[in-house]
């Protein structure tokens, strides 16, 4: 029962990196060829890899996952540059409406304009990147990686459980993170993530208790990231305000930040009730 136990879940593990695998080198693929979404599908796939890595380290060599995550890391902060950046543009852009005065959307449309061409820089940094050997090499190595991964002793003999110990010490990673500010709202919000990806990754073989602990991490998840990106984005148009000097444009601009920071707010409500579905998600 043990071996067979061991050996299922040696098998969800080493399919969840191969798949993964698999879809980051597609999606790089379609960077190359203009593909719609592929950076932050890219991303995606990245930040799965090492929330994996991470959360199930004990499972793994210490030294060939650390060294492979800290190769991903560097990858993830290239295609991160450019999502950010489109992202940015794009927020931008939906800040406004046929009711937004002429002069105001001239100056938000300048700074959406200036985000894209720095879009537009970062994503031919991106591009000379995925062509270069470095990166063909990373994708060699991960792929070998994936398809025999080098696993510890506990994670040749006990996989099961060292998954089940690695999901609970991510979920106490979420719950640790205390404070307001904006930066350790962020710290929660990756501690979030990383809990639901490594989750996801082993949902066939935890069944309900690891979908539970992955839908409660999203919730999670999507209200911090929606809350900072809202107010990431009244802080960029305050700083970029400045450079128009008409005054009118000045408090046109500040109203939008603000509605960006009410909306902030909104996002969360109800947080101390997403927290305490992850602690009881946890409890398995």
């Amino acid at each position: 029962m043990t071996i067979s136990l061991a050996a299922r879940m040696y098998g969800v593990l080493m399919y969840a990196l191969v798949e993964v695998s698999a879809e980051l080198a597609e999606q790089l693929v379609a960077i190359e060829t203009g593909g719609e979404d592929a950076v932050h599908q890219a991303r995606t796939r990245v930040r799965r890899l090492r929330s994996i890595l991470a959360v199930f380290r004990k499972a793994f060599d210490e030294e060939e996952q650390r060294r492979m995550r800290a190769r991903l890391k560097r990858l993830g902060h290239r295609l991160g540059d450019v999502r950010d950046l489109d992202v940015r543009a794009r927020d931008l852009e939906g800040l406004l409406s046929e009711q937004t005065d002429p002069a105001v959307a001239d100056a938000v449309e300048a700074m959406a304009a200036r985000a894209r061409a720095q879009y537009g820089r970062a994503l031919d940094d991106l591009l000379r990147h995925v062509r270069s050997r470095g990166h063909r090499e990373l994708l060699a190595d991960l792929q070998s990686f994936a398809a025999a991964p080098p696993l510890s002793e506990d994670g040749s003999a006990h996989p099961h459980r060292v998954a089940r110990k690695g999901l609970r010490r991510a979920a106490r990673r979420v719950l640790r993170v205390e404070g307001e500010r904006l930066e350790e709202r962020h710290a929660a919000r990756k501690a979030a993530r990383r809990l639901r990806y490594a989750a996801e990754a082993v949902a066939d073989d935890l069944g309900g208790d690891a979908v539970r602990l992955a839908e409660a991490a999203e919730e999670l998840q999507d209200a911090l990231g929606e809350h900072r990106d809202l107010v990431l984005l009244a802080r960029h148009l305050r700083e970029h305000a400045e450079l128009d000097g008409l005054p009118a444009v000045r408090a046109g601009v500040e109203a939008l930040a603000e509605d960006c920071e009410r909306r902030a707010a909104e996002k969360l409500a109800g947080l101390d009730e997403k927290l305490g579905a992850v602690e009881a998600a946890a409890e398995f």
